[in-house]
């Protein structure tokens, strides 16, 4: 089988490398800090998490070049997105720390949304003003990364940075359990050969345990797919690809977070 996991993670250790993830001078960490676990607290509605990704391995383009980002990540703010999750991978997904830097401005919680296997990843998604950083529990489970787990989640908590741990199963939760991270995400998109498989999340939590919130992770496409992982204990829902090649985005984000439909 195909491990696409291995390949993004080879990807990214050229980016570390090539120094993609080194300050610039235009980095800015000032300001006030926005809180995920707040926010998914807090939320009357639905809370569906949106994501700025361009593109995907499984995808393609999902958004045209040179589209707008700031534009676009205010346009879902303005529908009722919980928080912005954004892609910093440039190979696989078109992000960049820019990307970031300009989407963590609009006033809302924003992930740092890579494959973080070093400190220094870390520490650009803090001066590029991310809220929370998303570490993934395979990486480490795997020994990919170039520290342990409980030392990634202790200095993002250093930083003031929020944590989300994402897994992929059963037995990677209950571990995620044991961790201090902040939330736990639970992808239904397996990363070594990207089939989705929505039960994923009702599988886990209904086998499992919950004491703290837990997002469920990709294959949302339409309201029933939320509805079901709803019903199956996910507290926020990360939605990127439905959104990017939705005709009227702003409509249908309203549609998954319960709002009305002002045009």
């Amino acid at each position: 089988m195909k491990d696409v996991l291995k390949e993004l993670v080879t990807a990214t250790r050229k980016r570390i490398k090539s120094g993609f993830y080194r300050l610039s001078g235009t980095a800015n960490p000032e300001g006030e800090g926005f809180s995920f676990v707040d926010a998914i607290r807090k939320d009357t509605a639905v809370p569906v998490v949106t994501e700025i990704k361009p593109a995907s391995p499984s995808g393609g383009q999902l958004i045209p070049e040179g589209t707008n980002v700031e534009e676009r990540a205010d346009l879902y703010r303005r529908a009722g997105a919980a928080g912005f999750s954004v892609l910093t991978d440039r190979d696989y997904f078109g992000g960049s720390l820019r990307n970031l830097a300009v989407v963590s401005e609009l006033g809302l919680p924003t992930l740092m949304k890579d494959f973080v296997l070093d400190y220094g990843q870390i520490e650009a998604g803090y001066e590029r003003g991310a809220d929370a950083i998303l570490l993934i529990y395979r990486l480490f489970a795997r020994n990919l990364t170039g520290f342990k787990l409980e030392e990634a989640v202790a200095y993002a908590h250093d930083l003031g940075l929020e944590v989300l741990l994402e897994t992929n199963d059963l037995r990677e939760y209950e571990a995620a359990l044991k961790t201090e991270a902040d939330m736990i995400g639970i992808n239904n998109r397996d990363l070594r050969s990207l089939k989705v498989d929505l039960s994923t999340t009702k599988e886990v939590l209904t086998n499992s345990s919950k004491d703290r919130p837990v997002w469920s992770m990709s294959g949302i496409s339409g309201k029933s797919d939320l509805e079901y992982l709803q019903g199956s204990g996910g507290d926020a829902f990360l939605v990127g690809t439905a959104l990017s090649r939705s005709e009227n985005p702003k409509k249908l984000l309203k549609e998954f977070t319960g709002g009305s439909d002002d045009g």
